[in-house]
């Protein structure tokens, strides 16, 4: 009898952390395998005031959807601000030739980031930005997008 509540009480013990792991798993995003051939900081001149700066863009597999990348645009501060500025992406991927506007705000401070939802589809992939318009320079990005 008393074995037998032992063991009862050490199976409920298993079970509870199994199923506390698969529940209170965060969502991670897949790996997104990447090639930057030139860079993922874009130098540009800003809105106003011929301001000029730095924009970071990070790229990443968003959790849980696939064929979607999340964009992170990221001004790292700006020389004569406060300006902002218009950056571009576009993408050929399994969902076609596409484009999207992100725009760092004039009251952007350095490391204020903003996220786009890009939907590129599965597969082989190329991301490309630029700030708009094209006053600096440009980052591409081949991916295999999961």
């Amino acid at each position: 009898m008393r074995a037998r509540r032992m063991l009862g009480g050490v199976v409920s013990a298993v079970l509870a952390v199994l199923f506390a792991g698969v529940v209170g798993a965060p969502a991670q995003a897949d790996p997104l395998p990447q090639f930057a051939t030139i860079g993922t900081t874009l130098y540009s001149f800003g809105d106003v005031n011929f301001c000029a700066g730095a924009i970071d863009v990070a790229l990443e597999a968003a959790p849980r959807r696939p064929g979607h990348v999340l964009a992170h645009v990221t001004p790292r501060g700006y020389w004569r601000g406060p300006c902002g500025n218009q950056v571009k992406l576009g993408w050929v991927g399994s969902a076609g030739v596409r484009t999207q506007d992100v725009y760092v705000g004039t009251d952007a401070g350095p490391g204020d980031t903003v996220t786009a939802d890009l939907w590129v589809g599965m597969g082989p992939a190329k991301v490309m930005g630029v700030s708009w318009p094209i006053q600096g320079t440009f980052a591409e990005w081949y991916l295999l997008v999961p």
